[in-house]
């Protein structure tokens, strides 16, 4: 099915399709679907989007043409090389042509229905040695001032996990959105102690980030961040905080 033809649907102002399934709009390979432990040729190029180098986190590095190309990534600190990918975007356009009301798919690469960036960890051998998913600011405000709340999600997902979970002290020149300050960073592991993640959550101004303009005297839209950072390894390794 083309998008051209979904795109056509779209402008014939198609209803929802009553027989169309959650399954059927899910995307065909997620950050989910990866196995840790197993090589990266386990991901099948066709069933992504966009294949990059990842840059910690944040937008794509160079272009991949494929998942094999990982080695020419540069390794972090810890040796492993970040694969940076997309979700195949034809289902947005099924989702947007059968106006499909299921919230939580739209928005391209997203993990409950919050935007994300996501990648792989890879080791020199080829095999995947954790998962990274970083909320995308590169979105809506709406979307931004909830990107925090993506933890809640995880800490639930990880609920059996034994999480410690502890507060960031605000740091100089840091300030609370309003009346809320959250920086939070929660470590656990699995039971037999081969999974190890780490979850940071923030929401905050930073140093310089002014509610009001001094010169306008106008709301700074946009002056906060709020993110929620995610990683999983699998031992030795640790998964990596920003604090």
């Amino acid at each position: 099915m083309s998008k051209e033809f979904l795109l056509a649907l779209l402008s014939l102002g198609l209803s929802a399709h009553p027989a169309l399934s959650q399954e059927q709009v899910k995307p065909a390979y997620s950050i989910w679907d990866v196995e840790l432990g197993q090589p990266l040729s386990q991901a099948r190029d066709g069933d992504v989007g966009a294949i990059a180098c990842g840059t910690d986190g944040g937008p794509p590095g160079q272009e991949l043409r494929s998942f094999n190309d990982y080695m020419t990534c540069t390794p972090e600190a810890s040796g492993l090389r970040e694969v940076y990918f997309t979700y195949d975007d034809e289902q947005d356009y099924i989702t947007l042509a059968l106006e499909v009301a299921y919230q939580f798919l739209k928005g391209g690469t997203s993990v409950y229905a919050q935007p994300v960036i996501v990648s792989l960890l890879v080791d020199e051998a080829g095999i995947v040695q954790g998962r990274r998913i970083v909320t995308d600011d590169r979105t809506s405000d709406y979307d931004r001032r909830n990107a925090y709340t993506l933890s809640r999600n995880f800490k639930a997902r990880y609920g059996k996990w034994s999480l410690n979970c502890n507060d960031v002290p605000m740091q100089e020149g840091e300030q609370p959105v309003g009346k809320l300050f959250v920086h939070e960073i929660c470590t656990g592991q699995s039971s037999d102690g081969q999974t190890r993640i780490a979850i940071e959550a923030s929401y905050l101004r930073k140093k310089g980030q002014r509610a009001i303009s001094q010169e306008t005297q106008q709301v700074n839209k946009g002056y906060f961040e709020s993110q929620t950072r995610y990683e999983e390894v699998l031992a030795p390794y640790d998964p990596k905080t920003l604090s």
